[in-house]
């Protein structure tokens, strides 16, 4: 068991839920539609329900409805959940650990794609976890069906510990994010000053870890839990150092049949 864990800790994506569209690369999204379109397009996907993996504030959930899907949203976090709630109403999002889910069998037919993004998967920290989550998700899909999801490399993550904190600020809030980690693990301790009704600040404090992964873990654990590899998309970006390294990796995976 490796000394970095979200367990323990304060809430993760608690507080952190009300100001986590703020922080993100809106840019990102635009992208990820595209990919979506493209996979659906390339692999002759209809539309039906699309399920979203650790969907967060559904942002993603308003892509897949705006490209004419049905969605079914779970993520760990009520917090998240709840906000994906009041942003898209017309999603149906479950608050359930996605390493052990179950979709009720007459939506469970209807799924014809499976995504996740923003490398919400890297919080799963171990092979176990991981592998019990891609079982879970299999078990919920017909045969055939198409999983997109995305992952933090090892590159990514060994650059981003080294990086200087961040400060955010509005009239609503201040946060700090400071970086460490060693290794395939990457720490995220954020500190939240988030404005109250009285116009006070309150301080929380929230501990996120990542651990990267690269093609060559990821790919047996899809082959263990019947899924069919059928490509895998690079993305290299280039960091604060000055140096481009490969990025994120977007994986397309098939359900076997049974």
């Amino acid at each position: 068991m490796n000394q970095f864990t979200n367990a323990g800790q304060p809430k993760v994506f608690g507080e952190f839920a009300k100001v986590y569209d703020r922080l993100m690369n809106k840019d990102k999204y635009v992208g990820w539609g595209r990919i979506i379109e493209g996979v659906v397009e390339k692999y002759s996907i209809p539309k039906g329900v699309c399920l979203d993996i650790a969907c967060g504030t559904g942002t993603v959930s308003g892509l897949l409805l705006k490209q004419g899907f049905e969605v079914i949203g779970v993520d760990i976090s009520g917090d998240m959940t709840r906000i994906a709630h009041a942003n898209y109403p017309k999603a149906n999002f479950i608050e359930a650990d996605v390493r052990n889910f179950d979709i009720e069998e007459r939506d469970r037919k209807k799924i014809v794609l499976a995504v996740s993004f923003y490398d919400s998967l890297n919080y799963l920290l171990s092979d176990e976890n991981m592998l019990k989550m891609f079982e879970s998700v299999a078990r919920n899909l017909p045969d055939e069906t198409i999983f997109l999801f995305d992952m933090n490399t090892r590159d990514h993550v060994n650059v981003y510990q080294q990086n200087a904190p961040k400060i955010f600020e509005d009239s609503e809030s201040y946060i700090t994010l400071r970086y460490s980690g060693e290794d395939r693990f990457w720490v995220i301790d954020i500190d939240l000053f988030l404005k109250q009704p009285d116009g006070l600040f309150e301080h929380y404090k929230e501990h996120h870890v990542e651990r990267g992964y690269d093609e060559e873990d990821i790919a047996p654990m899809l082959k263990k839990t019947g899924f069919n590899l059928l490509e895998v998309r690079k993305e290299n970006k280039i960091y604060e150092d000055g140096k481009e390294y490969l990025s994120r990796l977007y994986f397309v995976a098939q359900k076997g049949k049974e």
